[in-house]
């Protein structure tokens, strides 16, 4: 397709120049013409009073021809009949001139070679034929027919079936010859076009690998991180079980009960790990879940649900909520998910004694949720890497789905997430979406 569009405007602009350079030689033809007749004089010319009209009328039409085509070119356009009209008109006027300035002894006669090879280069061999043709019975009429000068007639019969077939063979000499050059420029042209498709499909594989290659390093990275962290819950659970199993008649039931909430916290890890790799199969699969559901949410049941389902007992959860936000007009789901992993996060990487902090506030048409923690925090350069898939930092590094999760239900809420240290020590994570009125909701 770039080919074609390529060819067409090299064809254009070579005809746009072609008839620039054919109307400059048109003027200074015809002016040429008038300059030898002149020279002639009235010996020299049979008709000297209908020669002057017809090159007065030859300049009037070049000068207007010029003006046409200039113009044209300045607008970068050309029309084909326009140019054929001009082709047609020039032959005329050149065997009218011809035959009344000496027919077959006139120096403007060779003149008529110039139209023959115009037409045969701007044009197809058989337009170039046809003017050939009209210009060869022009001339060999004026030869044949027209008084003066007085000739012999086998010399008038000789001149007129000599340019008769100089014209036919001109255009067919330059018609030939403009064919093969127009099939050349076309080859050339297409042979680029497919050098540079070929170049874009090179580049489209070397592109593709590349993505693969990166695709499937992440898959093996995220393959060895599922292996590290399901390993320790496994293993202490197998532990677990068969110290409860072997030994449960030295045990006493305090000791049993506590074998068994142990069992039970690492299970529920485990289910906890399943069910984001799952969310990732599924969201990765069919696509991220984009519709909102918007409701009034009732801040404070929010804030506990999400504390409760993230394992913040008593009062390691401190919430400080702005009053403007009791009734919260959002996407309740997906709200809880957000403050439930990040609360998770942070109670991960929180010391046990030391409480996470909640703030929900309105900011300018937004509500924003910011999680803070006292843990070991992150380096700076890290951060803006803490909500990829299979990223985790610090001494309790898990799957690191659970930010990843995060950062995709805060942008299907159309707002961002970022993290930054906290002064003191630890970290803060800072998600912020618009509220309900001014969320746009997609179609379903």
């Amino acid at each position: 397709m770039l080919g074609t569009l390529r060819h067409r405007f090299v064809v254009r602009d070579s005809r746009v120049a072609a008839e620039r350079t054919v109307s400059w030689v048109r003027l200074a033809i015809a002016s040429s013409m008038a300059v030898v007749v002149a020279f002639e004089g009235r010996d020299g010319v049979p008709y000297p009073r209908a020669a002057w009209t017809i090159l007065t009328a030859a300049l009037v039409y070049a000068w207007l021809a010029f003006l046409k085509t200039t113009r044209d070119a300045r607008r970068g356009a050309t029309n084909l009949w326009t140019a054929w009209a001009l082709s047609a008109l020039s032959g005329m006027f050149v065997a009218a001139a011809a035959a009344v300035t000496g027919a077959g002894h006139s120096p403007i006669t060779p003149v008529a070679i110039t139209v023959v090879i115009s037409t045969a280069i701007r044009f197809d061999l058989a337009r170039s034929l046809a003017v050939a043709s009209a210009m060869a019975a022009s001339l060999a009429a004026a030869i044949l027919w027209v008084p003066l000068p007085a000739v012999a007639w086998h010399d008038r019969v000789r001149d007129a079936a000599w340019w008769s077939w100089l014209m036919i063979a001109v255009a067919l000499l330059v018609g030939v010859l403009s064919r093969a050059a127009d099939l050349a420029r076309q080859a050339r042209l297409e042979a680029e076009a497919e050098a540079e498709a070929e170049h874009r499909r090179l580049d489209e594989e070397h592109r593709l690998r590349l993505h693969l290659e990166s695709v499937d390093a992440a898959r093996k990275d995220f393959l060895h991180a599922l292996a590290h962290d399901f390993r320790t819950p496994i293993a202490s659970i197998e532990a677990l079980s068969t110290a409860l199993a072997r030994r449960s008649a030295d045990l006493e039931p305090q000791e049993r009960a506590d074998l068994a909430g142990l069992i039970e916290r690492h299970a529920r890890h485990l289910s906890a790990m399943l069910g984001e790799v799952r969310e990732v199969a599924v969201r990765e699969s069919l696509g991220a879940d984009r519709r909102l559901e918007l409701a009034d949410v009732y801040v404070p049941d929010l804030v506990r649900a999400a504390g409760a389902a993230a394992g913040l007992e008593g009062e390691r959860l401190v919430a400080t909520i702005d009053d403007e936000l009791t009734l919260l007009r959002t996407d309740g789901e997906k709200t809880l998910r957000i403050l439930t992993n990040l609360l998770e996060n942070a109670n991960k990487h929180s010391p046990p004694e030391a409480p996470v902090e909640l703030n929900v506030v309105r900011l300018d048409g937004s509500v924003e949720l910011a999680v803070l923690d006292r843990g070991p925090g992150m380096p700076a350069e890290f951060a803006p890497r803490a909500f990829d898939k299979s990223a985790s930092y610090g001494p309790h590094r898990s799957t690191g789905l659970g930010m990843w999760i995060v950062a995709q239900l805060v942008d299907t809420l159309q707002g961002k997430v970022w993290v930054e240290p906290r002064p003191g020590g630890g970290l803060a994570v800072r998600a912020r979406f618009p509220l309900g009125p001014t969320m746009s909701v997609p179609m379903i």
